[in-house]
């Protein structure tokens, strides 16, 4: 196995997480080692170096000076929502593979030109969706297709915290998740796509016909925490919508940040014969997220990935059966054993690395650009109709999204300037 080469672009809270990854797989006897970062907070920039024995001539304060190295392998995008087109269409351009995190964009015209760039620029591309590479979603998505809960005809998309706002009610999180030009949009893209793309992956991938959705801002604030955090404009912490696809299969979507109650319920997938529960949808990264003795990077716990399947068989007696579905539970461990393969498809960053390693081939592995691509179609169509106040067309979201990927960023050395192309509609 080569040596994978790993830069890092942005060293914040989700690079440590994806530094754990590495540390974990590093110890499975994977290759990899991280030779350049680059971040531009100095703090923040030297405490990483330090942290993970980063020598000080291999971080760099601006990313362009970094990609000028001739011994990286690929590139892992860190930064925040509005910058993942400016910053990852970068690192494709200057001759670099590259892993950036979730969401794809904030829009999904940035996320086409995301999209796109890998055919421009001839590079490989992945996007971090930790909720598609489990037990739990790859059962799911083979019982549908082997027909066992017959015409699937509804979903429900679910996500839901008590009051969790990062960078507000969470002040740990960076302040860009609020902050309207970085941050842009609130749980509908930052940890919706979870739970959607989980959905239309399961689902096949089906054809939006039309969407209607409406967003708020009205939770509890306090003038106080306003001040502390530097909130200057609100930034929607729910979204609820109905969508339709062809064939007829409808979606209702939950995604809220905040709101003042307890329970909301799980996402789940109904046919005309059965019916599976989605419990405990990753949104963490799964075991190797975890440091050795610690807790997942950025507080909670992790996560155990179960389903119920609801049914009813041929004399027509209702039954329902639990699936144990965590990766490290037994279930999981006997997958492993009986197909050491399957580790490929337990973790995003495992299978990006495979993937470069040539284990895995466009055809074999999850497509994740395109799965976060058109999750960013569907949660755009969610935005645009709650500002027109109506529902939208699939051909009016493809017309009426914008670019809005930052251009220009200012940082303490200077303006960087991105260039990439103006999305068309097609």
């Amino acid at each position: 196995m080569k040596q994978m080469r790993i830069a890092i672009i942005g060293c914040g809270m989700i690079s440590h997480r994806h530094m754990t990854v590495i540390e974990n797989l590093k110890k499975r006897g994977y290759d990899l080692k991280v030779v350049a970062a680059a971040e531009i907070v100095p703090e923040r920039l030297k405490a990483f170096g330090e942290k993970y024995g980063i020598a000080e001539k291999d971080l760099y304060a601006d990313f362009r000076e970094m990609l000028k190295r001739d011994d990286i392998d690929e590139v892992e995008v860190c930064v925040h929502n509005n910058l993942h087109t400016s910053v990852a269409t970068a690192v494709m351009a200057a001759g670099y593979p590259c892993y950036s995190e979730k969401p794809m964009a904030a829009s999904y015209a940035d996320a086409k030109i995301l999209y796109d760039a890998q055919k421009k620029y001839g590079q490989k591309l992945a996007v971090q969706i930790s909720s598609i590479y489990n037990p739990q979603t790859r059962i799911a998505k083979k019982m549908i297709a082997e027909g066992k809960l017959g015409k699937v005809y509804h979903a429900r998309s679910v996500g839901h915290r008590r009051q969790g706002r990062p960078g507000y009610d969470m002040p740990f999180f960076s302040h860009d998740f609020i902050t309207p030009d970085v941050g842009v949009h609130g749980p509908l893209f930052d940890l919706g796509i979870y739970h959607l793309a989980q959905m239309l992956y399961v689902l096949g991938m089906p054809e939006l016909e039309s969407v209607y959705g409406v967003t708020t801002s009205d939770y509890w604030t306090d003038p106080a925490i306003d001040k502390a955090v530097g909130r200057t404009a609100p930034v929607e912490d729910l979204s609820v919508a109905i969508a339709r696809f062809k064939g007829g299969l409808s979606m209702d979507i939950y995604e809220d940040w905040a709101i003042h109650m307890d329970e909301i319920g799980t996402s789940f997938i109904a046919g005309s014969n059965g019916g599976l529960k989605f419990t405990d949808v990753d949104q963490t990264g799964g075991p190797m997220a975890v440091p050795e003795g610690g807790q997942i990077v950025g507080g909670g716990i992790l996560q155990k990935p179960r389903l119920e399947w609801f049914g009813v068989n041929e004399e027509g007696q209702l039954f329902d059966n639990k699936l144990d579905c965590a990766i490290g539970d037994i279930t999981g461990q006997q997958e492993l054993l009986m197909h050491p393969e399957m580790a490929m498809y337990n973790d995003n960053q495992l299978q990006w690395y495979s993937y470069l390693w040539g284990d895995l081939t466009d055809e074999t592995r999850v497509d994740s650009p395109y799965i976060a691509m058109k999750t960013a179609f569907l949660s755009e169509g969610c935005v645009l109709s709650g500002n027109l106040g109506r529902s939208v067309t699939a051909d009016e979201i493809k017309a009426l999204s914008k670019s809005i990927a930052l251009r220009e960023q200012e940082t303490p050395f200077g303006t960087i300037k991105y260039d990439f192309d103006d999305y068309k509609a097609d």
